[in-house]
């Protein structure tokens, strides 16, 4: 991995990220405290700070441990975890159903590797609050954007949101939001209708904007239309985005690698057929809204999986970054960038829905195009023909993914390459990977698999579980695009470069693919490429 230098960790301690805890230790001199990146304090000057490589070094060095971030715990200890990664791998696996259904907080610590009290601990430091009230507020908030947002039965939502019961339902959604379901369902109606109260100035408990106003970008529910057989539905809800944001560049990455039938974009209409827990779903979104939130239609063969698809979306998509931070931040680290960064601003990472299938796409690309990469995976998935129910088909979307380890099964009859990178890629396809850990231990799961190296792992990082900070070693796409805007002669310098950017290289080679997307086509002469 790249060594990051002192000016890149003041960067890194600047967005707080909790990504690069335990990596180093910012210590204060003014203070004498030493902190995690991530801590929460004012960020201090640059010239009144020093790194530490670790806790031990930070102490014999004479500085002691911030009270607000609480250092002191080894690197990568899940014991002691207030700046928060084991609290928001927990929050990320919670908000994607990990409790619903049969799910329990045991389940929950055993799939993060660490007991259930040190999960409590960490959720409590981080949040004031355990597993269980997370989950309950998750039900709670699904059940209002459905309460709000469609037409659907209360018991129907009820059922879907993971209550136990109608009653539990109403209980729960009256002590939270203050008001009845069939009130804020009333409310919600009338303003879509126009005809609320004048001159109030009020709006109902649990709001649309203020959802949008919590900080977490949650989804907005306009009013929303359902059917389907059983609690199937289609709804439509607003998702709340940082702007700018290049819905554009987005638009043109997933168009180039759509698998016709599964994924289809139609100007910057964006739909994508997708395998929730409960069932499949389809996602719609025009990428091109130039203002607000993005409107996103989706369609469920159960209900219970809308919670989870909004949180997919979200990341498929990066609406979570901030695009101002990380533009500036491109500006200010790698002065070279500053014209790709004005030409396309609001760069996002293009997400899979799952960490198996960007390793799937990075070992088939390996030296080939990104077409003939498609068409390879177009291939296995004709081979393994999986329709969408008839309700919830749109446009030439009509079937499923495929599913990886469907592929790796019959790999000699749609795999068109070299034997070992075949075996390479049915190992790949198989091997239980654990996406929820931190980047560093997901990297190095990945480089121990067979034929698996650093362009591969970096690349599905990247893509799969959205990290920010990677560059695909020795990308021959990277290095055209970097000769053709003058910034580069070989590929030590271009590492050099996107080293500098640090630590938002994700960002900046994303930068440089688009560029190289857009220039002359050549004869294909590459290593690797940007499957």
């Amino acid at each position: 991995m790249h060594q990051m230098t002192d000016d890149e960790r003041y960067a890194a301690i600047r967005s707080r990220d909790t990504r690069f805890d335990g990596m180093f230790f910012t210590c204060v001199r003014s203070t004498g405290i030493f902190c995690r990146p991530s801590c929460p304090a004012r960020t201090p000057q640059r010239t009144g700070v020093e790194f530490a490589p670790s806790a031990a070094a930070a102490v014999a060095a004479g500085y002691r441990a911030c009270k607000r971030c609480g250092p002191m715990a080894p690197p990568g200890s899940p014991d002691d975890d207030p700046a928060g990664s084991l609290a928001e791998r927990a929050l990320r696996l919670i908000d994607e159903g990990a409790l619903d259904d049969e799910g329990s907080v045991p389940a929950l610590a055993a799939r993060l590797a660490v007991s259930e009290r040190t999960l409590h601990r960490a959720l409590v430091r981080r949040t004031g609050a355990g597993a269980l009230a997370h989950a309950r507020i998750r039900r709670a908030r699904r059940a209002h954007d459905l309460v709000a947002g469609s037409e659907l039965p209360l018991a129907q939502i009820a059922h879907a949101a993971g209550f136990g019961s109608e009653r539990q339902f109403h209980e729960t959604f009256t002590q939270i939001f203050g008001h009845a379901p069939s009130v804020v369902r009333e409310r919600a109606a009338s303003r879509r209708r126009g005809t609320g109260r004048p001159g109030t100035g009020r709006r109902g408990a649990g709001s649309g904007p203020a959802l949008e106003a919590d900080g977490r970008g949650d989804v907005v529910p306009e009013g929303a239309g359902h059917r389907g057989a059983g609690s199937g539905a289609v709804l439509t809800a607003r998702l709340a985005v940082r702007r700018p944001f290049d819905g554009a560049g987005l638009a043109a990455w997933f168009a180039v690698r759509a698998v016709p039938g599964v994924e289809e974009v139609v100007g910057t209409v964006w739909t994508r057929a997708v395998r929730l827990v409960h069932g499949p779903g389809v996602l719609q979104v025009d990428l091109g809204a130039e203002d607000g939130p993005l409107t996103l239609v989706l369609r469920l063969a159960d209900l219970r999986d809308y919670s989870a698809a909004i949180g997919l979306v979200r990341r498929l998509l990066d609406l979570d970054a901030d695009p101002h931070g990380i533009d500036a931040g491109l500006v200010a680290a790698q002065p070279g960038l500053a014209d790709l960064v004005a030409r396309r601003p609001g760069m996002r990472i293009p997400g899979t829905p799952s960490l198996s299938e960007a390793l799937m796409w990075a070992v088939v690309g390996q030296q080939i195009t990104t077409v003939q990469a498609r068409d390879q995976i177009t291939r296995a998935t004709d081979l393994h023909e999986d329709p969408l129910p008839e309700h919830l088909r749109t446009g030439t979307v009509h079937r499923l993914p495929l599913c990886p380890r469907e592929a790796a099964a019959t790999a000699e009859q749609w795999y068109r390459g070299p034997g070992a990178r075949r075996a390479a890629l049915v190992g790949a396809l198989q091997a239980e990977l654990d996406a929820a850990a931190e980047v560093t231990a997901v990297r190095a799961q990945l480089l121990a698999l067979r034929g698996v190296g650093p362009w591969t792992a970096d690349y599905a990082l990247l893509r799969g579980v959205r990290a920010i900070d990677v560059a695909p070693a020795r990308d021959v796409a990277l290095l055209g695009a970097a000769r053709d805007l003058g910034l580069a002669e070989d590929h030590p310098t271009l590492t050099a470069f996107l080293d500098a950017a640090s630590p938002w290289r994700s960002y900046a080679t994303l930068h440089l693919w688009h560029h190289q997307a857009g220039l002359p086509a050549r004869p294909p002469r590459r290593k690797d490429t940007a499957s």
